[in-house]
């Protein structure tokens, strides 16, 4: 096999040894904080589990914005992606915004966020609709999809008390169903993180082919004799 072939196997590992190690990683604190606490003090607003889905959300955006940066076609995916991500992120610190800045602060904060995100992609609606075209293709597509379901639909209709209150009956305990809940919560905020990884992964790939094209099509002028106006005119344009 050639070092071509091998290399894209290789970041491909590595890729997938660390998304593991993160994962292993979070359930491992999620169990300490668990034998250091006990009741309903467990997976509250303050706990280390609501802290991983506030910073994986925070490393979503980031990843997002860099992806954004690096490749301009993605860009007004990208700064959706940083809306949608802030916006998430702003719901995980409601308690926090509603105890310590003013009540209702989440709520307007996210508004606000929205509304940006919501006046630029309108603004760059075109350009937006081809990067989505682009973007539901492409592997990073598949692991963020999931994250989303996840955390929309999976672990909210896991997290009904009536369900765990028909498992548990009489020794029914709201901490355990805060912990599946939350858990499946921060699987799917991971699960969008390791695809926004993948879609910066993509970028990067994209501007190393961008720069090792455009030398090799430089040299390639179209014929004077056989060339028509409007190509001498455009010779320029690559895309």
């Amino acid at each position: 096999m050639t070092p071509k072939r091998l290399n894209p196997i290789a970041g491909a590992a590595l890729r997938f040894v660390f998304y593991i190690l993160c994962l292993g990683t979070m359930v491992l604190l999620v169990t300490w904080e668990a034998k250091r606490h006990t009741g309903d003090i467990l997976f509250n607003e303050n706990s280390i589990l609501e802290s991983l889905q506030a910073t994986l959300l925070f490393l979503t955006a980031a990843s997002a914005y860099l992806a954004g940066h690096l490749n301009d076609s993605d860009s007004p995916l990208a700064s959706l992606l940083v809306g949608v991500a802030s916006i998430a992120a702003i719901r995980e610190f409601d308690f926090a915004l509603d105890r310590y800045v003013f009540d209702g602060a989440w709520q307007a904060m996210a508004l606000i966020v929205a509304a940006f995100t919501f006046i630029h992609a309108w603004h760059h609606r075109t350009a937006l609709k081809e990067a989505v075209l682009s973007f539901i293709g492409r592997p990073s597509f598949g692991v963020m999809a999931a994250g989303g379901i996840t955390v929309l639909v999976f672990s909210r209709l896991l997290g009904r008390q009536v369900l765990w209150q028909a498992v548990m009956h009489e020794g029914y305990m709201r901490s355990v169903k805060n912990a599946v809940e939350e858990s499946c919560e921060l699987l799917g905020y991971s699960l969008i993180f390791f695809g926004t990884l993948e879609f910066l992964y993509e970028a990067i790939l994209a501007r190393k082919n961008a720069r090792h094209t455009a030398p090799n099509k430089a040299p390639q002028a179209p014929k004077k004799d056989k060339a028509s106006p409007y190509l001498r005119k455009n010779s320029g344009l690559h895309f």
